[in-house]
């Protein structure tokens, strides 16, 4: 009996995991790359990019170290491919493609598809909001703080922002859009120069101003469309 119950067990665990699928699994498409905080850096500002955002993008090279380690060709296992990390859904709608061919592709394609991304991100209506407060629980809202809202979706981010607090948000992992800003900042290089052409660019490393709105008429607050598992990349 014992042993009719034994093996009944092990065939179930292994029917059980033939049945996981390859997806739920972190995989590398294409060579593993090891971009620099710099080269990202370089790349974003050569994307088309706003230049609000272009104006530090030294430490939006730090969040492409934080969110891939500077891999390209990362699937994290549960959504998102890349040096940014963008979800299915968003690989497809800038990139045009499937997930495993947007592993295969240069940093410079990678990144151009990522600032489409953030670009509509950016003229949402929590951004505006956020840049208009300034601060927010007690953290400074500079490019950094704007650009992990963006990242996390900006349906999160108004979750947060009507929360009041940072911990309002957080991700599976546990991070919050704050601590990405901050790991997005300390991922930066110490010896970064941010785009000389950028429209602020005499404002420091990280630094927005919060001293007007960045969209007219922007629209209202969109639902989230990035799932971020960063701790998996």
């Amino acid at each position: 009996m014992r042993k009719t119950t034994f093996v009944a067990l092990a065939a179930c665990f292994w029917i059980a995991l033939a049945c996981v699928p390859a997806s739920a699994q972190r995989q590398q498409y294409c060579e593993r790359t090891n971009y620099s905080a710099q080269e990202i850096t370089n790349a974003v500002n050569s994307s088309p990019l706003r230049d609000e955002l272009k104006a530090t993008s030294c430490s939006l090279g730090g969040l492409g170290r934080f969110e891939s380690g500077g891999n390209t060709g990362v699937y994290n296992g549960s959504c998102c491919t890349g040096i940014f990390q963008l979800n299915n859904a968003n690989v497809r709608n800038y990139a045009g493609v499937d997930r495993q061919t947007f592993g295969c592709m240069s940093l410079q394609q990678q990144v151009d598809a990522w600032a489409r991304l953030t670009n509509d991100g950016y003229n949402t209506g929590v951004v505006r909001r956020l840049t208009e407060m300034g601060t927010f629980d007690g953290q400074r809202v500079d490019a950094s703080f704007i650009a992990a809202c963006i990242q996390l979706g900006t349906g999160n981010c108004q979750t947060m922002v009507n929360s009041g607090r940072c911990s309002g948000f957080a991700d599976s992992n546990g991070t919050t859009i704050c601590d990405m800003a901050r790991a997005a900042q300390s991922n930066a290089d110490p010896n970064c120069q941010n785009n000389p052409n950028a429209q602020a660019c005499d404002l420091g490393p990280g630094d927005f101003g919060g001293t007007g709105p960045v969209a007219a008429q922007p629209p209202a607050p969109a639902a989230a469309d990035i799932r971020v598992g960063v701790g998996q990349v």
